[in-house]
């Protein structure tokens, strides 16, 4: 049997609007997003539209039709572009008005054939074409087009049978049937509703008349507990955007779209609300909170991008930064610490947090608040849903209680494979953390660690160049002090070679600053330097703590210690076979009375005597470490013996 034999049977071409037609077109241009729906059979030489919806006519030649190409493969058919397809680009329908550019068909398959096509069209090309929900949902309702066909022929066979009366019920009970079948079948949410008015004619409520499963699923309520009553009614809280811009669709007649949280199950919906006659209107949605949630993330990392490339000061870089990743996972509170040299506490940043939460400002130690200390050493995210019911958190509840945090990540932050920060995120009521949200943390965190290094490494680096020139200026100021200290009055090739010396003691000190970047030196190794270049290393016996040497200290010691070393070669310990010298230093005393006490005892050589004239070489064994006094010469008969003092703080500072 071919296309027009089985149209015939239905008896339904040239008949008026019905609205199980109209609605099912209207729901496809909803679901599909175009603004043009048709329901279109084939007669002999045109194509007639039983409901349309966004199309002027009534029906076109059958050159004209694109249905056509559905009816004879009898399968669905998108044509994403219609100018660049050969069925369809001399059509003169994409050629001229309406210029139509895509399409979309499912046959309509009834028992005896196909007989024509339920379509969507767009005048935009739509090069991603429908999405899979879209077009089983377009086929779902071309089934339904069927039904209805069906309906209709049932209800004419019923007429001929009974009585008008009873004609009448049958069919009506017919079409009841199929409708509840239409709806329930679809895989979105769909609400029957009707408005409620006040005294004055005004709406200020509506209620749900019929809901179907899918409903249900997608908001989380029985749907038998949804008819009948009013929105306000079921979902107490409920915004009121849900209940009067919904509403208004009847009052305008207008169809609105729409992607909006409700807020008391905190999830998105996306869709579409359409006024279907008297005081009621129809709703199509679907969930789309994991897409409006990873917009969100996926937003808030390229503002978080362009505010590290940016970046002013540390401390308000992670001022920002923690409003936007708390904000990005809806978070109480977000904000960053740094980890102390130990690791064993953190100092938090004031961040980022909502109005009623605590700061959280301060210093904590992490095994106070439970076992994440060990996940964060190791580099790995340290995650809770509940403190009061994670068995590494339980036991220490009070605490988290006193932040309000009962849902947390920490995020650890390395610089150099080692954590030395953490980013902290908080919610006030427990929260199962998915896993967006632990890549868009781990990726916020990976890019404050890049950003925070980087700073900081210009921070040092500035540090750095001023120190540079300020050390060189004191430098070539030292170096001039030597030189007229030891060549004063003494040019003589000895005096020269002890100028060299000493120029080479003062570079042993610089390469010992420059390996700490400027900060400093310590004190064994500055000491093993200048031992190394003297070439008695070997000879000497160095013990002591390890002591942090500023600048000035260590060129100061520099020089006193090769003094030593060469006058131990010329007329001490180390000038006699087998002597040896003693360098031992330790700390004494507490805060800032400490004290750095190295003592100088060479044993094995000459007995020692005071000099004979007392040149630039005395008087830096008399100036101690820090070039300010604090040096104890005594003249043993077992060997030069020297003690030197100077507080810890200029040590260090100096």
């Amino acid at each position: 049997m071919d296309a027009l034999e089985a149209l015939q049977r239905y008896d339904v071409l040239d008949t008026g609007p019905e609205q199980g037609f109209e609605d099912i077109v209207a729901l496809a241009a909803q679901i599909c997003r175009v603004p043009t729906a048709l329901v279109s059979l084939l007669d002999t030489d045109r194509q007639w539209f039983k409901a349309r919806v966004g199309f002027d006519h009534e029906q076109t030649s059958l050159d004209q039709s694109v249905c056509r190409h559905v009816v004879e493969t009898a399968k669905t058919v998108v044509i994403t572009d219609l100018t660049a397809d050969p069925r369809t680009r001399d059509n003169t329908l994409v050629t001229g008005s309406p210029r139509i550019r895509f399409y979309a068909g499912a046959p309509l398959t009834t028992r005896f054939g196909v007989v024509g096509a339920l379509c969507v069209i767009d005048t935009m090309p739509r090069p991603e074409g429908l999405t899979a929900e879209e077009q089983r949902a377009l086929e779902r309702l071309a089934r339904q087009v069927v039904a209805l066909l069906e309906m209709r022929k049932d209800a004419a066979e019923l007429r001929q049978a009974l009585i008008e009366r009873d004609a009448s019920e049958a069919a009506e009970r017919t079409t009841d049937r199929r409708w509840r079948d239409l709806y329930q079948n679809m895989d979105q949410g769909f609400i029957y509703a009707r408005v409620l008015r006040d005294e004055d004619g005004r709406v200020f409520d509506w209620r749900y008349e019929e809901v179907n499963d899918a409903w249900g699923e997608l908001v989380g309520i029985d749907p038998n507990e949804a008819r009948g009553k009013t929105i306000r009614e079921l979902i107490p809280g409920i915004e009121n955007e849900w209940v009067m811009e919904l509403a208004a669709v009847v009052d305008t007649h207008t169809p609105i779209y729409f992607t909006r949280q409700v807020g008391v199950f905190n999830r998105w919906y996306d869709g579409a609300a359409q006024w279907i006659g008297n005081d009621d209107f129809t709703v199509i949605f679907q969930e789309v909170t994991e897409r409006v949630e990873e917009e969100r993330r996926r937003d808030a990392l390229l503002a978080l991008g362009d505010l590290l490339r940016n970046a002013g000061e540390i401390s308000d870089v992670i001022a920002e930064a923690s409003c936007i990743v708390g904000e990005a996972v809806e978070a109480s509170r977000a904000t960053f610490g740094e980890m102390d040299h130990n690791r064993e506490r953190i100092r938090v940043a004031p961040g980022w947090a909502l109005p009623d939460m605590p700061s959280i400002e301060g210093d904590y130690r992490f095994d106070d608040y439970g076992q994440l200390r060990p996940y964060l050493i190791r580099g790995e995210i340290f995650v809770v849903n509940d403190v009061m019911t994670d068995d590494r958190t339980a036991d220490e509840a009070s605490g988290w209680a006193e932040l309000q945090a009962r849902a947390v990540i920490n995020v650890p932050v390395r610089e150099h494979g080692r954590t030395t920060a953490v980013l902290i995120v908080h919610r006030d009521t427990p929260h199962s953390w998915n896993a967006g949200e632990l890549t868009f943390l781990r990726n916020a965190a990976d890019r404050l660690e890049i950003a925070i290094a980087r700073k900081r490494d210009e921070e040092r680096q500035n540090a750095v160049n001023g120190e540079i020139a300020h050390r060189l200026k004191n430098t070539l100021a030292m170096a001039q002090a030597i030189s007229n200290q030891t060549l004063r009055g003494d040019a003589s090739p000895e005096g020269l070679e002890a100028f060299g010396h000493r120029l080479q003691a003062l570079g042993m000190a610089h390469d010992a600053l420059t390996a700490g970047r400027w900060k400093g030196a310590t004190l064994g190794d500055m000491l093993a330097n200048v031992l190394d270049v003297a070439g008695v290393r070997d000879r000497c016996v160095l013990s002591g703590p390890d002591v942090e040497m500023g600048a000035r200290a260590a060129l100061s010691t520099s020089l006193l210690t090769h003094e030593l070393a060469t006058n131990a070669l010329k007329y001490g310990a180390l000038s006699a076979e087998g002597g040896t010298v003693d360098i031992a230093w330790n700390l004494a005393g507490e805060g800032d009375t400490s004290q750095l006490a190295l003592d100088w005892t060479e044993r094995g050589g000459p007995p020692a005597s005071p000099p004979s004239r007392k040149g630039f070489g005395s008087r830096l064994i008399r100036l101690g470490l820090i070039g300010t006094g604090g040096s104890d010469v005594r003249y043993e008969q077992t060997g030069l013996v020297a003690s030197f003092r100077a507080p810890l703080v200029q040590v260090e500072r100096a």
